[in-house]
Formats: C-alpha cells, sequence, structure tokens
C-alpha cells in the first residue's frame, strides 16, 4: 500500500498540514523606511503584498500621510501544488485548468486580505503593488510558465505590469489599479527586486550581503562595480516543513534550543513558542538544535548522528548521550523530556543540511564573482519571514553564514515587503526598480563552475 505524503509539509496522515496554522512570520510587523525616502501625496488607500511561496504578508497603506495602518499573513493557498515553485509548477503545468484554479485561489486570497484589513476604513482601495517571486508573479498574470519550466531559466515578462483589479480576476480590489513588479530574471523576482531597493537606499556600501532565507532563498551581494543575484532553493526544511517533528512557527513550537547549567551539569534547554508543551520544533529551533548537536558532539562535521556506543567513545557527556535513540532504522536525538517527545533524526539532519548548503553555496558563488572571501564582507543583513527569527550566532555555527563577527550581521525582517511599500508609495520607486531589474547581474548557479563542488563542501556543519 502507498501511503500518501501532504503536498504541505511531506508528512504521512497529516490532519491537515501544521503549516496551515496561523503562524508567527514577522511579516505583520510595521515597516521602517530607509531616512531618504520621500513618498509621494496620494489619496485614499494603498495595499502592498509579499507574494511568498509558503507565506502571503499584506500591508495597508494611507496614501495621504505615508501611514502603515494594518498588516496581516496568509499562507500562501497554493500550496496544496507543493511546498516549494518547481513541484508547484510541475503540478499546474501537468495538469488541465490547475494554473487557471491556482491564480484565482491566489487572488481570492489577496481580495480577502485586502477587504479584512480595510473593513473599519471609510475610503477604498486605490492602489495595489504585488511583489513576489518569478513564478508567484507570473501565475497571477497567468503566464505560461515556459521560461521557468527548462534550463536555462528564464522570466516570461518584462517591466512592471498595470492593470484594473478586474482584468486578473479581483472583486474587491476591482477597481484599484494594480501593479505587479519586474523579475530580475529567473527564478530571482520581484521579492528579491523589492529587496534590493530597499537596501541600496537603506545601506548603500558595497560588500554588503542581504540574504533572504525562506523555500525559495534570494541572495543579493552589492559590489563595488556591479551588483549580483542568485537563486538559492533551499526548499521548506529551513521553515520547520520536511522533518518529522516540523512545524510552523506557531503556539507548541519549540522556537529555541540552548544549553544551559555549569559544567558538569550542563544540559539541553527548549524554548516553546506560548510556554506550554512542546508539539513540535520550528526553524529558529531547527537551526538553534544543529548548531547545539555539533557542539555537544553528537554530530560529527558531516552530518552523521552518532549512536550512543560511538558517541561515548568519542567522549561526549553522558546526559547528551542518553538522549540518543535507535528507532526505526535511524538514529534520533530527543531534545525535550520523555513526556512530550520533540526529536531530530539523522533524515531532518540531512534534509536540513541540503538546505543550509544551498544558501551558502549561493553565497559563495556570488562572492566568487566579486573576487573577496566572507571574511571581507562589510555587513550581512539577514532577511524573509525565517530569517526575522533565526539566531546568527546558530546560523554561523552551522554554516549557513560567514564567520565574521557578529555585530556585522543584522536581522531587517520583511525587507520585500518594505520595498514593495515603498513602490506602493512612490512612482519614481517603481521605475527605479525598473531599472534595477536590467542592471542587476543575475547568477544562475546551476550553470557556474564549481557550483556542485562548492555545494558538496557547503554541507558540512562547521
Amino acid at each position: 500500500m502507498v501511503r500518501l505524503k501532504c503536498a504541505g509539509c511531506r508528512k504521512e496522515n497529516c490532519n491537515g498540514c501544521s503549516l496551515y496554522q496561523q503562524i508567527n512570520t514577522g511579516k505583520n510587523e510595521a515597516s521602517i523606511f530607509p531616512k531618504d525616502f520621500i513618498p509621494d501625496r496620494g489619496s485614499g488607500l494603498g495595499m502592498a503584498f509579499d507574494v511568498g511561496t509558503t507565506t502571503i504578508a499584506g500591508m495597508l497603506w494611507d496614501l495621504e500621510k505615508g501611514v502603515q495602518l494594518e498588516a496581516a499573513t496568509r499562507i500562501n493557498p497554493g500550496r496544496y501544488a507543493g511546498s516549494d515553485v518547481i513541484s508547484r509548477m510541475t503540478y499546474v503545468r501537468g495538469r488541465a485548468g490547475e494554473r487557471e484554479k491556482m491564480q484565482r485561489l491566489m487572488i481570492g486570497t489577496l481580495d480577502d486580505m485586502a477587504r479584512e484589513a480595510a473593513k473599519t476604513c471609510s475610503e477604498s482601495i486605490s492602489r495595489v503593488v504585488i511583489a513576489g517571486n518569478t513564478m508567484m508573479c507570473e501565475l497571477l498574470l497567468l503566464e505560461s510558465l515556459d521560461g521557468l519550466s527548462r534550463a536555462p531559466f528564464h522570466k516570461d515578462y518584462e517591466g512592471s505590469r498595470s492593470y484594473k483589479g478586474r482584468e486578473l480576476g479581483f472583486t474587491y480590489l476591482q477597481e484599484a489599479e494594480v501593479i505587479v513588479l519586474p523579475a530580475i530574471e529567473g527564478f530571482v523576482g520581484a521579492d528579491a527586486l523589492s529587496v534590493h531597493n530597499c537596501m541600496k537606499h537603506m545601506d548603500g556600501r558595497s560588500r554588503v550581503l542581504a540574504v533572504d532565507i525562506g523555500t525559495n532563498g534570494e541572495i543579493l551581494l552589492f559590489g563595488k562595480e556591479q551588483n549580483y543575484v542568485c537563486s538559492a532553493a533551499a526548499g521548506p526544511a529551513l521553515e520547520g516543513a520536511a522533518v518529522l517533528c516540523g512545524m510552523g512557527a506557531s503556539q507548541g513550537a519549540v522556537s529555541q534550543v540552548k544549553l544551559a547549567g555549569s559544567f558538569p551539569r550542563e544540559d539541553i534547554f527548549c524554548s516553546v513558542i506560548g510556554g506550554k508543551e512542546p508539539k513540535g520544533i520550528c526553524g529558529s529551533g531547527l537551526v538553534d538544535a544543529l548548531a547545539v548537536l555539533g557542539k555537544i558532539g553528537v554530530m560529527d562535521e558531516t552530518g552523521y548522528l552518532r549512536t550512543a556506543a560511538e558517541a561515548r567513545k568519542a567522549g561526549v557527556r553522558e546526559q547528551f548521550c542518553r538522549r540518543i535513540r535507535a528507532q526505526q532504522g535511524e538514529n534520533r536525538f530527543l531534545l525535550t523530556d520523555e513526556e512530550n517527545p520533540i526529536f531530530l533524526t539523522a533524515g531532518d539532519i540531512r534534509q536540513l543540511q541540503l538546505a543550509k548548503a544551498a544558501i551558502r553555496a549561493g553565497i559563495e558563488m556570488l562572492l566568487k564573482k566579486e573576487k573577496i572571501t566572507g571574511e571581507e564582507l562589510a555587513h550581512i543583513y539577514i532577511a524573509g519571514s525565517f530569517g526575522s527569527f533565526i539566531r546568527k550566532e546558530s546560523a554561523v555555527d552551522i554554516g549557513l553564514l560567514p564567520r565574521i563577527p557578529l555585530e556585522r550581521i543584522s536581522h531587517i525582517g520583511n525587507c520585500a515587503g518594505t520595498g514593495a511599500s515603498m513602490a506602493l508609495l512612490s512612482k519614481q520607486m517603481v521605475k527605479e526598480m525598473e531599472q534595477d531589474a536590467e542592471m542587476i547581474r543575475h547568477v544562475e548557479l546551476a550553470d557556474e563552475d564549481g557550483f556542485q563542488a562548492c555545494f558538496l563542501e557547503c554541507l558540512k556543519i562547521r
């Protein structure tokens, strides 16, 4: 008998997918603009959307005052067709009518978010700006997706697109001007361009790296003569999916794993969202757990999770060795207590390694273009819903980010949403983004010499 897996989280016998619960993404926080940003003096209300592969963020603005009124997040309804852009695109291209169905679901979700956000306002929404990865934007526009379906990957639309809402199928927003922002190239879309737009006004230096960590990660490097960008197919593991005890950052999720106490009684302690019994572990907790397992020695740099006997032989302290179990043919490490067991398996570690290696290899290939090392970076900015909560110490410890002084690493929250809001509030920003989309150098990682070797090296936990 074939056991089916949920398209959302890839787990067997999923009870509706834990990732569909209300999650804490960091995308509902107020946008903070760069100091030099000057909005237009418009009228009425506007809505900026950041359409991510996993979550959608919406921000309602007073166009005259330039004030954010509301913010909301929803799970992307397209997750039924797969948790990443490739599986989702394969699904819709291989089934008649699915592309149109998914577009209607996404339009309906955006419509509902706008209606809910503006329910207490007397004015209507007159202007909408949408940023998202290339596939999300092309689905909204009902493009063919042909350019993204085979190598070399290319976007299927140029520049920004402007429509009346009803032309795209909106009902609540049918009279609004709807602008879909430009993609850069390949799978690097308007969300990465929005991050670029925000970052160049916020910092402006060269040798600055911006990493938008998510299911489809984007990496930007601001160089002395050229700015580079690439897309890293990290997959959903870093956001809690594809992991046996994984879940979104909602009530009951282990969000932090750390060593505490004094030697020799030092042990592992977990923080749980909501402060009650743990139900699973989310992305930030997973990154912490990986760092802790390497630090205490139960996992080596290749990601191999030792058996209890192997760990004792390697000199691992007994309180940690007792947490290692052999179940269902693989090693597992118990993070919590026996009554509410949350554990990391050898298979989970492999999924996390693949995700972190995809991001780090992308970083290394861009650094190679600029002919610098990670240590020479002036600053690293971590963006994205998952990036908002990841602890930079753990990110460095597992090799997700280059090892630089921690004061040169900052979290910038939903930078893509901020960039999209800037475009909503300033027509000049839209023109600027259209120009930048043609000037940023897109790096297709699969075509780069040495990428495979770099990826394999980046699998190491160190």
